[in-house]
C-alpha cells in the first residue's frame, strides 16, 4: 500500500518559487499530476516526486494516484508557507490573548495545518487537514500565527502556517539527536514534575515525532519563540551555538539554505530576572549577526513583564510582519 503523507490535503498551500514535493510512504507505482504535468516514482519505502517551482496564484486541483487509488486534492494555492517553532508563548492561542473577540477576522486566504503533539490538548490535528481561518476557529490558531498571516495574507499571497510547536520544550529537542548529543551542549536535568517532560525534553525527541512527520516539506520562514525552558545558567551560556545547530540542521534537512528564522526574544519577567535570563536574551540579539538569513524580533517593551505568557502579542506580531513584507 502507497500513502500520501498528510500533510497534503485539499485547501493546502505550497511554498512558491520554490521545490515543489510531494511524498509518502508504502509500497508500489505513485503518479502525481499538476498543472498538466504528470510525474511517477515507484517505491518499496519512502518516496518522493518533486517539480519545477511554481509562481504565486491558484487555485489548483491537484491528481495523486496511489496504485490505482486515486485521490484529488482541491483549492490548493502556492504562496508562502510559515512555520510556527518554539515552546508555550508560540502554542499560546488568540482566545487567551488580549484580543477582544469581536476583532476576530475571518480570512480564507490564510489556512493552517497542525502537526500532532505528543501530548493532547491541541485543537487541530493532521487529520483536519488544511483549516482555512473562520470565525469558528479563530481562538484556537496560535495567536502570534493569526496575526502575521492577518497581516501578510492577500488575494495574491496566501500563507499557509505550519503550528509545530510544544510548550515547556527544550530547544535539544528540536534538534536532531546526533546533532543535540554534542558534548557541549549537554545541559543540566531540570526537568518538572510532570509525566511528559522527561519524554518530550530527551535529544531529539520532538524532531524524530513531529518535525520529521513533514520531512521535507518545503517552507521558507521559521517564527521561532523558544528559550523559556533552557534559562539555566549553563544552557543560557551556550544558548547561540544551539540555536546555531537548530539551525543548521534544518535547513540542512530540509534542503533549503535559503530558509529564514525570525527569532523572537524573550520577554521580560520579575520572576526570572537574572543572568541565564538575560544571558539568552543577549544570545538572541546576536542570532541576527552571527547567523545568515536570521533577524531577530524584540519584545521586552511591548509585553507585560509579570507574566511568562505576555497576552499582547498584537505589537509583536507587527513587527514580526514588517520584517516578512
Amino acid at each position: 500500500m502507497v500513502r500520501l503523507n498528510s500533510i497534503f490535503g485539499s485547501n493546502m498551500v505550497l511554498q512558491a518559487l520554490a521545490p515543489v514535493r510531494f511524498f509518502g510512504d508504502g509500497c508500489g507505482k505513485v503518479a502525481i499530476t499538476l498543472d498538466g504535468v504528470r510525474k511517477e516514482a515507484e517505491t518499496d519505502g519512502e518516496w518522493l516526486v518533486e517539480f519545477d517551482p511554481f509562481d504565486y496564484g491558484g487555485p489548483y486541483d491537484i491528481t495523486v494516484e496511489l496504485d490505482g487509488a486515486f485521490i484529488v486534492l482541491r483549492d490548493v494555492y502556492f504562496g508562502d508557507v510559515i512555520l510556527l517553532g518554539g515552546q508555550s508563548n508560540m502554542q499560546f492561542k488568540l482566545y487567551e490573548s488580549s484580543e477582544s473577540k469581536e476583532n476576530y477576522r475571518a480570512n480564507e486566504d490564510v489556512r493552517l495545518y497542525t502537526v500532532d503533539r505528543m501530548e493532547t490538548g491541541e485543537r487541530f490535528s493532521s487529520r483536519d487537514g488544511w483549516v482555512p481561518l473562520s470565525l469558528e476557529n479563530a481562538p484556537y490558531f496560535s495567536a502570534i500565527g493569526y496575526y502575521v498571516a492577518k497581516g501578510l495574507a492577500s488575494k495574491n499571497r496566501k500563507i499557509g502556517l505550519i503550528a509545530c510547536y510544544q510548550g515547556a520544550s527544550v530547544i535539544q529537542s528540536w534538534m536532531p539527536r546526533d546533532v543535540a548529543l554534542v558534548p557541549e551542549f549537554e545541559i543540566e536535568n531540570r526537568f518538572a514534575d510532570h509525566v511528559w517532560y522527561p519524554i518530550w525534553n530527551d535529544d531529539g525527541v520532538l524532531w524524530e515525532n513531529m518535525m520529521e512527520k513533514i520531512l521535507p516539506f518545503v517552507f521558507n520562514t521559521v517564527l521561532w519563540y523558544q528559550g523559556e525552558s533552557n534559562a539555566s545558567v549553563n544552557e543560557a551560556d551556550i544558548y547561540l551555538e544551539l540555536l546555531r545547530a537548530l539551525i543548521t540542521s534544518w535547513r540542512r534537512e530540509f534542503n533549503n539554505e535559503k530558509m529564514r528564522f525570525i527569532v523572537i526574544q524573550l520577554a521580560d519577567h520579575l520572576d526570572r530576572a537574572g543572568y541565564a535570563w538575560e544571558k539568552i536574551q543577549s544570545e538572541q540579539l546576536r542570532a541576527q549577526d552571527e547567523i545568515p538569513l536570521v533577524k531577530t524580533v524584540i519584545c521586552r517593551d511591548v509585553c507585560d513583564n509579570i507574566d511568562i505568557h505576555p497576552r499582547e502579542k498584537d505589537v509583536l506580531s507587527q513587527r514580526i510582519v514588517a520584517l516578512l513584507k
